[in-house]
């Protein structure tokens, strides 16, 4: 345990937290970005399967469960 608590002391555990607080900070906002990226991805995707269904009129296709490898 700390017997004695400087200014000093303070100042330097203020600006580890402001490092920490960045870093989060940069990690979430990649994550972000990523998720917004997946995102994208899925509605070019459902958009493509829903051109599909109208270009072949398979609206009323049957839904086939794939047996696992």
């Amino acid at each position: 345990m700390w017997s004695e608590l400087t200014r000093a002391d303070i100042e330097r555990l203020k600006q580890e937290l402001q490092a920490r607080r960045s870093e989060i900070l940069v990690r979430h906002a990649e994550e972000l970005t990523a998720l917004d990226v997946d995102e994208a991805e899925l509605t070019v995707l459902e958009q493509a399967i829903d051109n599909l269904v109208r270009k072949f009129g398979i609206g009323s296709a049957e839904i086939v469960t794939l047996k696992s490898a």
